[in-house]
């Protein structure tokens, strides 16, 4: 099983999920809830049943986005 800071080096470097118990890229999307800052999604694995969460952090925004010069 890989600890939190190795699934979470793994998932940024390779760009892709796998389950931390299996290492399966049979992952399955769950329910995710959003807030300000933080994005939280649960995965489950097709593989071996594991069920966890990752949390995404937002680092910044993209330029051109909708809200682009809305002062409100």
């Amino acid at each position: 099983m890989l600890s939190s800071n190795e699934w979470r080096t793994r998932t940024v470097e390779d760009g892709v999920v796998r389950c931390p118990s299996c290492n399966s890229l049979n992952v399955t999307m769950g329910a995710c809830a959003v807030g300000a800052y933080t994005i939280y999604q649960k995965y489950v694995c097709e593989g071996c049943g594991y069920e966890f969460q990752a949390m995404f952090g937002l680092i910044g925004c993209v330029p051109g986005s909708n809200n682009e010069g809305n002062d409100t």
